[in-house]
């Protein structure tokens, strides 16, 4: 291979690795990132919370303005 054909093969390869970057800096793309990000940070959050207030709960159930509010809710609703 000769020096200019590597050269033009650096040189395209520079190319395609601008062109990737810069869609990767895209605004669309950063703003579904973000959004793919955000969901799976709530979804996460919602699974940890899931898990310590099952754990806690039993706890929490012997605090009384907890407990009352509970059955105050619970009252409401039925």
């Amino acid at each position: 291979m000769s020096l200019e054909n590597q050269r033009d093969q650096i040189i395209e390869n520079l190319e395609l690795l601008n062109r990737q970057v810069a869609k990767q800096n895209s605004l669309s793309r950063m703003l579904w990132v973000g959004v793919i990000y955000g969901i799976g940070f709530f979804i996460g959050s919602v699974i940890i919370a899931t898990i310590a207030f099952g754990i806690l709960g039993p706890w929490f159930g012997q605090i009384g303005w907890i407990r009352s509010a509970f059955e105050t809710g619970y009252g409401l609703l039925h």
